[in-house]
């Protein structure tokens, strides 16, 4: 039996997204297009009712979570942030261009991009290979990347301890992480800006992907 429901989105569109550039843990503002999916996502959302919505500690989604929360009917009582659904440290990535970094970064193992890497060897793969390849060693790992994901799922759940939905705004590259670790193919197929992932766990803590990058059905 379903306990959790976990709506996770991933921000609306920012201006470094626009420029096809690595932003992690740096931010940038949402653009009017930004804007507007997470207000377009609020109002398609207007008739739920969650127990909590929390976004990460970075401005983008706090931005695109309050822009969803002006949408609702029920304002929930809970309102947070969380640092454990921030998105992945790039470590000197950070504000790169993507497809000239990711190149740099797979050429050495024989692939053309990170699509390539994710097809033939897996997601775990493509941030190893980030990791090895970063100068300083810093660029964030898949383990590492679940366990803060569902450090803050855990914490959640204390705070919710008979169940609830919750609303999540996070990132696309966590999201797709948690979305891999959890058995979904998410080869050439990234969250969309603005894009729902629903996450259902049960009451003995056994989670699953219900719904991956859902978007025109939510936006």
């Amino acid at each position: 039996m379903t306990k959790y429901v976990f709506y996770l989105v991933r921000h609306g569109e920012t201006f470094l997204n626009t420029l096809g550039r690595f932003q992690g843990w740096i931010d940038s503002e949402l653009t009017a297009k930004g804007k507007s999916q997470a207000s377009r996502l609020g109002a398609t959302l207007r008739d739920e009712r969650f127990d909590l919505v929390v976004a990460s500690d970075l401005p983008r989604t706090v931005k695109t979570r309050d822009l969803i929360l002006a949408e609702l009917k029920h304002y929930p009582a809970d309102v947070r942030t969380m640092a454990a659904f921030r998105e992945i440290f790039f470590s000197t990535y950070e504000g790169t261009p993507v497809a000239e970094s990711i190149h740099k970064i797979t050429a050495p193992y024989g692939y053309r991009d990170q699509e390539d890497v994710v097809a033939h060897e897996g997601l775990r793969a493509m941030r190893q290979y980030m990791h090895e390849q970063d100068p300083a060693h810093a660029a964030e790992l898949y383990p590492a990347l679940v366990e803060r994901f569902n450090s803050g799922l855990t914490k959640l759940t204390h705070q919710l301890p008979n169940g609830g939905r919750v609303l999540v705004v996070s990132h696309g590259s966590i999201i797709r992480t948690i979305a891999d670790y959890l058995g979904v193919n998410t080869v050439n197929n990234a969250p969309t800006n603005g894009s729902v992932t629903k996450l259902v766990m049960d009451d003995n803590g056994n989670m699953k992907i219900d719904t991956y990058n859902e978007f025109a059905k939510f936006n």
